[in-house]
This record gives structure tokens, C-alpha cells and sequence, in this order.
């Protein structure tokens, strides 16, 4: 129950920097975007759920696009995600096509 109160607490602050923003001390501002890229993904999803804190999110995102963007190295690793299995089940299709 106390892991809840402190979850919806968390989403509420976040919530009243959303509704604050762009009006925001520089501290704050780090930690509405720090949130908005890797905090927790429920609440996350309803604060871009609601359409106010939604639009104010996308602002924020188009504000900064360089916090938002996929360094080179996740960019490799997001392309090695999606063409390795790929490559493991033609291999897959060729030895047993083969045999």
C-alpha cells in the first residue's frame, strides 16, 4: 500500500511540473524529462493517457528532441534486435530445407 501512495505521489508531482511547464527552475525541468524518458511506465502512460498532461508531454518532447533521441549505440542494438532473429530463422529454414 505505502509502494502505491509514493508511486501516485511521484505522478502527481510530475503532473503539477507538466502543468507548470515551460515555467520551470532548470533542476526541475531535468527532472520532468529524466521522468518522462525512464520513469515508471505506468505512470508514464497515464499521465499521456490524460489529453492535458499528453499534449504538455509532447511539447516537452518536441522542446528538447535531443534528450529524446536513440544514441548510435541503441540505434545498433535495436537493428540487431529486429535482423538477427530474422537471419537465425531463414537459417533455420535452410538447414531444414536441406535435409
Amino acid at each position: 500500500m505505502n509502494e502505491t501512495m509514493t508511486d501516485t505521489s511521484l505522478r502527481d508531482h510530475i503532473a503539477g511540473l507538466l502543468t507548470r511547464y515551460p515555467a520551470l527552475e532548470p533542476s526541475e525541468r531535468e527532472e520532468l524529462i529524466t521522468f518522462i524518458k525512464s520513469g515508471p511506465a505506468i505512470d508514464r502512460g497515464m499521465l499521456k493517457g490524460d489529453p492535458t498532461h499528453a499534449a504538455a508531454i509532447r511539447r516537452v518532447e518536441a522542446d528538447h528532441p535531443e534528450q529524446f533521441r536513440l544514441g548510435i549505440a541503441r540505434q545498433l542494438l535495436v537493428a540487431a534486435a529486429i535482423v538477427l532473429p530474422f537471419f537465425a530463422i531463414c537459417w533455420l529454414a535452410w538447414e531444414v530445407g536441406a535435409k
